[in-house]
């Protein structure tokens, strides 16, 4: 049986002109609904629903349709069986759809997050497109919608980092909604020092997003710094939709530093911008990883040495004997003669000059390898040989 050959004979409705005492859904004429408790009514007028939050007036006119949350629930769940997220997620899809109509939300995202994380779990991936209205879901425990204080702003920002990809998206949507009328910049700078990865790099695409003043600092921070690599990608996308010139200053310094792991975080971000103002700091680098390139062999050498009396040499002189004594030396120890394979100014590995001629080559559109004479000769404006 299909899904909606399943679905509408399990619907139970209750209409309007029934008892509205026990009705926890309320269907109105302009598509939205009301979930509480129906407190009272007056059969001429209106009802009153009582929501978590409030109780709301409800003209009698702009109700649609009573049912029962009950029902629903038990509806769902027999509709749930039907359904294999595990191995077909997208076949989740229509009845979050209808979970949404019926006003279940709750139930909703907990299926929306299950059929996201299956569909990154099969190979190949399968994409998962979940209804418009999802992104609509308001969120428990954030207060308001229009001006967020902190506790709700980071709420939204956990949420949007967290493990549950249904959830994240809708407080990803939320986030972007409201961060143009309200200042989150302070809770999306504490995101970035967060020990979740996944916050970090949501943090960085919302101040991306935005892009407010004096905030360009710490994002080139965890551009360089990050032990996470994807962090630092996304705080690459995101120093560039900052658009700031001096960008390129911090990168170059960097490149001059004893720490590898910074050089390499540099080189990736001068990749990723393509600032042609790098070129010249390139082939310093690249000079100085050949500047020690000719020192091929060394030697060293751990002895230890004993003098010992190993004889005498007598002499006769005036009716006296003379000793004089003769002296060796014992010596013992080790002696080593190194080949070295490969040294480089300030531990500058062979891997890490390929990445420097790899980005020369991508800024220039030269390839002179690791040939420093061509790449100065190149950057002076002498002819390319």
């Amino acid at each position: 049986m299909s899904f909606w050959n399943y679905v509408y004979p399990t619907v139970v409705a209750v209409v309007v002109a029934s008892s509205p005492a026990s009705a926890e859904v309320v269907h109105l004429r302009d598509g939205s609904t009301l979930i509480g408790t129906v407190v009272d009514s007056d059969p001429a007028v209106d009802l009153v629903v009582r929501t978590s939050t409030r109780d709301v007036d409800v003209p009698r006119d702009d109700v649609v349709l009573l049912e029962s949350r009950a029902s629903l629930q038990k509806s769902f769940d027999a509709l749930r069986k039907s359904v294999d997220v595990d191995r077909e997620p997208a076949t989740a899809v229509p009845l979050i759809a209808w979970a949404l109509r019926k006003g279940l939300d709750d139930e909703a995202i907990e299926l929306a997050d299950r059929a996201l994380s299956a569909a990154a779990t099969l190979d190949p991936k399968v994409d998962v497109e979940l209804p418009p209205e999802f992104l609509e879901l308001p969120i428990a425990g954030v207060r308001s919608i229009d001006v967020l204080d902190d506790t709700s702003a980071w709420r939204l920002l956990s949420l949007a980092g967290g493990k549950k990809p249904a959830t994240a998206l809708l407080a990803n949507a939320r986030l972007r909604d409201v961060i143009l009328r309200s200042d989150v910049t302070p809770i999306l700078l504490r995101g970035l020092l967060d020990v979740t990865p996944k916050i970090r790099t949501t943090s960085l695409e919302l101040l991306a997003f935005t892009t407010p003043d004096g905030t360009i600092e710490p994002v080139i921070e965890r551009m360089l710094f990050d032990r996470d690599a994807d962090v630092r990608k996304v705080a690459m996308a995101a120093v560039k939709a900052y658009e700031e010139d001096g960008v390129i200053y911090p990168l170059v310094r960097a490149l001059r530093q004893d720490d590898p792991r910074l050089r390499t975080a540099a080189l990736d971000a001068l990749e990723e911008l393509r600032d042609p103002r790098a070129i010249g700091s390139l082939i310093h680098m690249l000079k100085r990883a050949s500047t020690n390139a000719g020192v091929t062999r060394n030697n060293v050498a751990f002895t230890k040495q004993v003098s010992i009396v190993s004889d005498f040499d007598t002499e006769i002189a005036q009716a006296s004997v003379i000793a004089q004594p003769i002296v060796s030396i014992l010596q013992e120890g080790i002696v080593l003669d190194v080949a070295v394979a490969g040294v480089s100014g300030r531990g500058i590995s062979v891997a890490e000059r390929a990445h420097v001629v790899r980005v020369l080559s991508m800024l220039t559109g030269q390839d002179f390898g690791d040939d420093v004479t061509r790449w100065e000769a190149w950057s002076q404006g002498a002819p390319a040989k």
